[in-house]
């Protein structure tokens, strides 16, 4: 539905059509599709998305300091930053042979909704979900999950990462292995000053070893301790 086809209801008045028309004509581009809801509390105020080639203008039209002065201000999200576009449709019989549709629209950025059970709007839903879902890039959703049943997601903006983990006061960070040059200096020192150590004086005592089963210590006097010590064949006695 174009601009120039708008229904009645949501009323859009002379003024409004003439402003959007001078902003598009200032863009070089056309209306594809278009729709128009109230916003506000006193229903004077109107938001009107309009779909062109280089991207969706969102208007707001409202009073400004008075109720005898309006203002249109429009914002342009090119179709590259658009997310999240749904489009339900909910028929239902009423009497025999007569039906009746209800369809809702959603953008999660930048947040939009609308619903209706008109004929007219419903067209109007159906246009601009068909150029959006064409023009828009992927959602990062997984499909059938809203926003709002992401934890910590916001509409429009990305998935929230998770917390790092906050040290204890108890507990010290890690240091590195650059992190303490004097450390390994005096630690490198200590070890060439124990390999440098010189032994103690004095002969060196022997090592003990366990005496084994069935094994027995003997009590040698001195002349025994002698005739013990093994002699070369050649050595003068």
């Amino acid at each position: 539905m174009r601009l120039t086809e708008w229904p009645r209801m949501p009323f859009l008045n002379d003024e409004v059509k003439e402003w959007i028309a001078l902003e598009l004509q200032s863009l070089g581009v056309e209306d594809l599709a278009v729709y128009a809801l109230e916003a506000g509390t006193e229903g004077d105020e109107r938001r009107v998305m309009v779909a062109t080639e280089v991207g969706l203008l969102d208007h707001r039209y409202a009073p400004f300091g008075s109720s005898a002065r309006y203002r249109l201000a429009m914002l342009m999200y090119p179709w590259q930053v658009l997310r999240g576009v749904e489009l339900r449709a909910d028929t239902f019989r009423l009497w025999a042979r007569e039906h009746r549709t209800r369809w809702s629209f959603r953008l999660h950025h930048p947040h939009f909704e609308a619903a209706t059970e008109s004929p007219d709007l419903g067209q109007a839903l159906c246009d601009l979900a068909r150029v959006c879902a064409v023009m828009a890039e992927p959602f990062g959703v997984p499909a059938g999950r809203g926003s709002s049943e992401v934890p910590g997601a916001h509409p429009g903006g990305p998935r929230p990462l998770p917390p790092a983990p906050v040290p204890s006061d108890d507990e010290e960070p890690p240091e590195s292995s650059s992190a303490r040059p004097e450390a390994q200096a005096e630690s490198a020192a200590d070890a060439s000053a124990t390999d440098e150590r010189e032994p103690e004086d004095g002969p060196e005592r022997p090592t003990p070893v366990a005496i084994g089963d069935g094994e027995e210590v003997l009590d040698l006097d001195e002349e025994d301790e002698l005739a013990a010590v093994p002699s070369r064949s050649d050595d003068q006695g």
